[in-house]
């Protein structure tokens, strides 16, 4: 059965676009944000795998693949997908065949900066969005701070626990691993990786895997 926005309590119906760990937070930072104000009525997941629950309790079942899923009207979507690969391709395909999607930023985040937001941010708890920083669409923001006048662009994932320091650039697609640090002012390329815990002192180029403290290059991403 479909519902319209207003016929469940008021609240908006909403559909998580993958069902594997980040798509499960993402549920959980949607029940937080309701049981500040009833916003959002989650209906399921979308996954390619219909199994991908088969091992995890949930109120929430997968409901269809998405591959195969015609957006709905009147439904918002929530990513619940992490990799910055996988959400460039499949945010786009969704969007062109209609869906919309909504931001979900979790109650305890701190928003200070004054541009306007991308599509689809999804902000775990705790986060910090400083003074002057740009985000772009489909940015996965763990609980981290992006320092003042930092940019980042469509697609990143920034895990948790991370230095963004200020005036830094992330370009589009790369991928922060938990507890990294990025000096002031530092360019992580389009599509590059920073590993769990390293110290960023130079810009990184694109499509470049580094580690290390300082990070050095590990490999060319293929």
């Amino acid at each position: 059965m479909q519902y319209t926005p207003d016929e469940v309590n008021g609240m908006t119906d909403i559909i998580i676009v993958g069902a594997a760990g980040c798509g499960r937070e993402v549920a959980n930072w949607i029940e937080d944000i309701n049981k500040i104000e009833p916003t959002w009525n989650i209906l399921g997941f979308l996954d390619d795998d219909l199994h991908a629950l088969d091992e995890f309790p949930s109120r929430y079942p997968v409901i269809g693949t998405i591959k195969d899923h015609e957006p709905r009207a009147g439904v918002k979507y929530a990513m619940g997908i992490a990799s910055p690969n996988v959400k460039s391709v499949i945010g786009p395909e969704l969007m062109a065949k209609g869906a919309e999607f909504a931001s979900i930023i979790h109650p305890s985040v701190h928003v200070y900066s004054e541009f306007e937001l991308g599509i689809g941010l999804v902000a775990y708890p705790n986060a910090k969005i400083s003074t002057g920083v740009k985000i772009g669409d489909f940015v996965t923001l763990l609980s981290t701070i992006v320092g003042h006048d930092a940019q980042v662009g469509d697609y990143v994932t920034i895990s948790s626990s991370c230095g963004i320091t200020g005036a830094t650039k992330l370009h589009e697609g790369c991928f922060i691993g938990d507890h990294a640090c990025i000096a002031v002012g530092m360019e992580i390329g389009a599509w590059s990786y920073v590993g769990i815990g390293s110290v960023v002192i130079r810009n990184v180029a694109e499509n470049t895997r580094v580690f290390g403290n300082p990070a050095r290059v590990f490999a060319n991403k293929e």
